[in-house]
């Protein structure tokens, strides 16, 4: 990896977010080169860029409902 930069944003606001460009060259990126759960409410993407092959992860915090956690 040539770097990492990470961003932190819940579930709710997914809807309202673009998909990421790349912070080196500002292309845009479509879909993350891997993903993990990192815990019961954290996402961890890692993301590449195909045009400068900057690579960089963000963190995406998982929010449910009490009825939706009572389910696990």
């Amino acid at each position: 990896m040539t770097g990492h930069a990470e961003t932190h944003a819940n579930a709710g606001s997914l809807r309202r977010i673009a998909l990421p460009s790349c912070p080196n060259c500002n292309d845009l990126l479509f879909a993350p080169a891997a993903s993990e759960f990192v815990s019961k409410t954290r996402v961890r993407h890692i993301w590449s860029c195909e045009a400068c092959g900057h690579e960089f992860s963000t963190s995406v915090r998982l929010l449910f409902s009490r009825s939706e956690s009572a389910l696990s």
